[in-house]
């Protein structure tokens, strides 16, 4: 399977966006996949901003891994680990991280009930 290069993909402008100028996937511009107004109301969520030092990473990792590309998922994730290894962006004991888990157990218990979203 070929492996996607960041420099591969063109951010695009939402027709319908609120701002055209604004960052693609942003709240005034939109993807086209944006599932916010979508969301059912029960349905847990998590949202990776883009001023997160690891958002672009781990978003990277999740399209990588979606894409069943694991040796570009590997290598970001290694990225990843080695951003964080001398300085983790969240303290094991910070409120934030604990609340993280909170959410993935209710996106798994959703999950179970309700099926994928997409």
């Amino acid at each position: 399977m070929k492996e996607i290069a960041v420099s591969d993909v063109k951010a695009k402008t939402n027709p319908d966006a609120a701002d055209p100028t604004a960052p693609y996937g942003s709240a005034n511009n939109p993807s086209e996949f944006d599932v916010l107004k979508r969301l059912d109301a029960n349905e847990p969520y998590f949202i990776i901003r883009g001023g997160d030092p690891l958002s672009d990473a781990l978003v990277e990792l999740h399209a990588y891994i979606g894409a069943g590309q694991s040796g570009a998922a590997h290598d970001t994730l290694e990225r990843i680990l080695a951003l964080t290894a001398q300085h983790p962006p969240r303290p094991v004991g910070s409120p934030k991280y604990r609340e993280t888990f909170k959410i993935s157990i209710s996106m798994e218990r959703y999950r179970e009930t309700h099926g994928r979203s997409h």
